[in-house]
């Protein structure tokens, strides 16, 4: 889930992406996605230890689970603000917060790194896998900084490296039997694991205005594509993420071969539930400063 959005000229890449391809596909796995990576979130959530009547910010709140807990936890006397880049994932969002009317929260469509927030607004800005994918970290933060009211705190959950997550690892190594395993991104680019470096990440935190920078490691399982069959969550992993991404350009005989794969190597991790597989993350926390020199 992205945070950056808009028609602004940065992040281009990245609002074409969750406009045209991912943010589609996340809302017809919306279900699994959020079986997926929803309890982690409220783990995250309950770091950041948010009181009633607070406002948040919801940073890249694709299809706005994230965002109604968060409403939820805040009570009708605060509120809370989601925003994303992608349009079909905050529709979505705007169909399920219909549904619980008497939560106050509302959606936009905006760019984390360029949206000009009013000063001070939000006593707390949470972000739920949606701040790995700015061009500009630094700029990205210090703007959401400025959001913030005077020690103001941000919150947020995101991947450590691939290596450690092997929800991801196994099915990307099960693929790469099959066909070219994707380029390597360079450290730190947009995308998942862009604030893997803890260290990096502390520094991007330190120039953006930020301090009392905390990052707790949380490895927790999770269930891959939520609870389901193995074949379910292999044919998930198949449309949609890195090993889709790895089958883009593959012939349908291919993918029906990995998906078959997949579901003979995911098979062991069932427990009854779900696919059980350990994640690693880490939860950030910091406090924006009071005054920043720009």
């Amino acid at each position: 889930m992205p945070s950056a959005a808009g028609d602004a000229p940065t992040n281009a890449a990245q609002i074409e992406y969750w406009n045209d391809h991912a943010g589609p596909n996340w809302v017809s796995f919306n279900a699994q996605l959020d079986g997926q990576i929803g309890a982690i979130g409220k783990i995250a959530m309950d770091r950041a230890a948010l009181k009633a009547g607070q406002g948040v910010l919801d940073i890249g709140c694709g299809c706005g689970d994230s965002t109604l807990e968060l409403a939820r936890r805040v009570g009708p006397e605060g509120s809370v603000r989601g925003i994303d880049i992608s349009a079909p994932m905050l529709a979505l969002a705007e169909r399920r917060a219909a549904l619980e009317p008497a939560l106050r929260l509302e959606f936009k469509r905006l760019d984390a790194q360029t949206a000009d927030f009013p000063a001070g607004a939000f006593a707390h800005a949470f972000s739920r896998f949606g701040v790995m994918f700015f061009d500009d970290p630094v700029a990205a933060f210090a703007n959401l900084r400025k959001a913030l009211k005077a020690d103001g705190r941000l919150t947020f959950i995101c991947w450590r490296r691939l290596e450690e997550n092997p929800w991801m690892a196994i099915p990307l190594g099960v693929a790469s039997d099959f066909v070219a395993p994707p380029e390597a991104m360079p450290p730190g680019a947009p995308g998942p694991f862009a604030l893997a470096d803890g260290d990096r990440t502390k520094q991007i935190l330190d120039a953006a205005g930020y301090r009392d920078i905390a990052l707790e490691a949380l490895d927790e399982p999770l269930y891959l594509s939520g609870p389901g069959t193995a074949a379910a969550a292999a044919a998930h992993a198949t449309r949609m993420g890195p090993v889709a991404r790895v089958l883009a350009e593959s012939d349908e005989d291919t993918s029906r071969r990995v998906e078959a794969a997949l579901t003979e190597t995911l098979a062991p991790y069932h427990d009854g539930t779900g696919v059980r597989m350990d994640s690693a993350c880490w939860i950030v926390s910091a406090q924006a400063l009071k005054q920043h020199p720009e």
